[in-house]
């Protein structure tokens, strides 16, 4: 297996951990926030909905990268395919930002650009996923 996989499928469970934990964080904060707002505050209940449903987005998120992390190290074609899109779509931000004239967005296409890259052009990588 590529090398370059093994650093992704590792950098993505490491993005499903922060993911998780994050998203407990904002459902713990959202619940409270929530209920404290409905006692004293609309703005506080708002936020607290809002933090509360973010936190489940979150978690979502993690079961995402947990899956594709481990089928990249399973060497299962769906998991390339779902990190290939991913790759794709961080993408469009930094774009849409140069587009905009925001001249900083460039050095958000760096790692992405090279991800996708690396994905869409390696040999290597093509062969194990079956693509090449």
């Amino acid at each position: 297996m590529p090398a370059g996989i093994v650093v992704l499928a590792i950098l993505y469970i490491i993005g499903g951990i922060l993911a998780l934990v994050w998203g407990v964080v904002a459902i713990s904060v959202g619940s409270v926030s929530w209920i404290t707002g409905v006692l004293f505050s609309s703005t506080m209940r708002e936020f607290g909905g809002s933090a509360f449903w973010g936190g489940f987005w979150g978690i979502g998120s993690a079961v995402l990268n947990f899956a594709v992390g481990f089928g990249l190290f399973a060497r299962q074609k769906w998991a390339y395919i779902l990190a290939w899109i991913a790759a794709a779509f961080s993408l469009v931000g930094p774009i849409a930002g140069l587009l905009g004239g925001n001249f900083w967005a460039l050095f958000g296409l760096i790692i992405p650009g090279a991800i996708f890259s690396y994905l869409t052009f390696n040999e290597n990588v093509k062969q194990t996923f079956g693509r090449g």
